[in-house]
C-alpha cells in the first residue's frame, strides 16, 4: 500500500471503525485472503475491547500489501458506503481508485504490432502517469514505450497471501524476497503473425489475462505487449535495462508463441515472423549484459513448441487444443560471479515435442502454473512450484490422447526462491 492510501485510513480511523462493522469487515478480508484466520486471531489476542480490535484490523490492512486498499474500497462500497465515501471523498459509485483500481478486461485480438494494451474501467482517474484513456474501451500506447500495465481484477486464480517468511531448508539460503518492490514480470505474448505465415494462437489471449493477474497478485510490476516485432522487443528491452524498475528482489520474463527446437538450439517466431534464439535471450540477463540483475533471481518461462512430435504417452481430455508448434557493458565483471547465474529456465514441453493449448482456457503450461502458484505461492519455493504445475500438467490430454511434460533447466540457481505474496518485512520508503 502506497504512503498516500496509508495516510488516508490512518487519518480516518475512529470515522472508519465508527462507519463499519468489525465482524462483517473481518470475515470479507478472510473472504478475500487479505488476512489469514491466523492473523485475524492475533489481533483479537492483542486487544480486549471491540474498539482496539476494529482499529488494528484497520492498521493491518494497511500492511497487507500493495493491492489490500482496493479491495478494502471495493468492501466498503458494497458494504460501508458512508466508509467508502471517506475513503474516496471525490468519488461516485462508478469511479475506482486511481492508481490501483481493478480493471475490466476484454478478450484482445489485433494484427498490427507492437501492442502494450492498457485497460481501464469507467470512469477511471487518472494518476498523473497513464496516458488519458477513454473508459471501457481497449488503447494502444505509445511504439517501442515500457510501460506499466495497470492492475486488473483477478481471474478465477485467486493468489494466497503469506502469513510471513517460510522456514528454509538450513543447508540452502533464500533469496531475499521481502521488499516493497518485489519484482518485475515482463510478459511476450505473441498471437498473431504477419501475413498469416503462422497460424492465429486462438486462446492465448487467456494466457496473457491469467499472468497478468497473477504477477500482479504476487506482488509484481507488469509489463505486458502483444504481437511485437524483434525490433520492438528489442528497443523495450534497452528501455527496461536502463530503468528503475530491475532495482527489486526478483525479475520474471514470459514469452508465450510458436516455436521449434532445431539443432540443439530452441527458437521463438515473433510477430513479425522473425526468430528469437532462447539462447540470445538468455543472454541478454546475464550478468556482463543486465548488471543490475547479479545476485538476483532470474525467472524464465518459455511457452512455445520444441518440435512437433505428439507425445502419447488420470486423463483430462481436452476437445478444444491447438499446438505452439512453430550489447557490451564497459565495466569488469564482479569476480566470483559466473556470467549465467540464478537463471532458472521453465520450458512448456522437453525437446522434440508440441506444446497444447486450449481455444477456451489457454494453453496447458500457464492454465497449469497459474493454478499451482495461486494455491501454493505463499509457502513453496519455486521450484518445487514448477514441480506441482508439472505433474498436474501431466493430466492433461488432446483428444488424440497427446500429453505434454514441462522441462525446467537451472543456471547457477543455488538458492530458494519464496515469493511471499503480501508479506513485506520492509517499510515502504516515505
Amino acid at each position: 500500500m502506497n504512503n498516500k492510501d496509508r495516510y488516508i485510513i490512518n487519518t480516518n480511523l475512529e470515522r472508519l471503525v465508527n462507519n463499519t462493522n468489525y465482524n462483517a469487515l473481518r470475515s470479507e478480508c478472510i473472504e478475500r485472503n487479505m488476512l489469514s484466520q491466523t492473523m485475524a486471531s492475533r489481533i483479537e489476542s492483542m486487544a480486549q475491547d471491540e474498539i482496539t480490535r476494529h482499529k488494528k484490523l484497520f492498521e493491518k490492512i494497511t500492511k497487507r500489501g500493495p493491492k489490500a486498499f482496493d479491495t478494502l474500497l471495493n468492501i466498503c462500497q458494497q458494504m460501508f458506503p458512508k466508509a467508502y465515501s471517506i475513503l474516496k471523498p471525490s468519488s461516485n459509485d462508478h469511479q475506482m481508485h486511481s492508481t490501483h483500481n481493478p480493471q475490466r478486461v476484454r478478450s484482445v485480438s489485433c494484427n498490427v504490432a507492437p501492442k502494450a494494451y492498457s485497460f481501464r474501467g469507467p470512469g477511471d482517474v487518472e494518476d498523473g502517469k497513464m496516458s488519458n484513456l477513454a473508459s471501457s474501451t481497449l488503447v494502444e500506447e505509445s511504439k517501442h514505450v515500457l510501460q506499466v500495465h495497470p492492475d486488473i481484477l483477478p481471474t478465477s486464480f485467486s493468489v494466497k497471501l503469506s502469513d510471513g517468511p517460510t522456514e528454509t531448508h538450513p543447508k540452502v539460503m533464500a533469496y531475499p524476497m521481502k521488499s516493497r518492490n518485489r519484482g518485475v514480470a515482463f510478459i511476450v505474448n505473441v498471437i498473431t503473425f504477419l501475413k498469416d505465415v503462422h497460424p492465429k494462437r486462438n486462446g492465448a489471449d487467456i494466457d496473457g489475462r491469467n499472468l497478468i493477474s497473477v504477477f500482479q497478485q504476487l506482488g509484481f510490476v507488469v509489463f505486458y505487449y502483444e504481437d511485437i516485432t524483434m525490433g520492438d522487443l528489442k528497443e523495450l528491452l534497452v528501455q527496461l535495462k536502463d530503468s528503475e524498475h530491475l532495482s527489486c528482489d526478483c525479475f520474471a520474463f514470459y514469452v508465450l508463441s510458436h516455436g521449434d527446437h532445431r539443432k540443439g538450439s530452441d527458437y521463438i517466431i515473433l510477430h513479425d515472423n522473425s526468430i528469437l534464439r532462447v539462447e540470445d535471450l538468455l543472454t541478454e540477463f546475464n550478468t556482463v549484459n543486465c548488471t543490475k540483475l547479479i545476485r538476483k533471481p532470474k525467472l524464465f518461462f518459455i511457452s512455445i513448441c520444441r518440435g512437433d512430435q505428439s507425445d502419447r504417452g488420470l486423463f483430462r481430455l481436452s476437445t478444444n487444443t491447438e499446438r505452439d508448434g512453430m550489447i557490451d557493458l564497459k565495466k569488469p565483471i564482479p569476480s566470483n560471479i559466473a556470467t549465467y547465474c540464478d537463471m532458472l529456465v521453465c520450458y512448456a514441453t522437453v525437446p522434440g515435442f508440441a506444446a497444447h493449448r486450449d481455444t477456451n482456457t489457454g494453453s496447458w503450461f500457464v492454465e497449469s502454473m497459474c493454478k499451482i502458484w495461486s494455491q501454493h505461492a505463499h509457502d513453496t519455493d519455486v521450484e518445487i512450484l514448477m514441480k506441482l504445475v508439472g505433474e498436474y500438467a501431466a493430466t492433461y490430454r488432446t483428444e488424440g490422447s497427446a500429453l505434454q511434460t514441462i522441462c525446467t533447466e537451472q543456471r547457477g540457481f543455488f538458492k530458494q526462491l519464496y515469493l511471499n505474496p503480501g508479506y513485506y518485512e520492509y517499510p515502504a520508503e516515505l
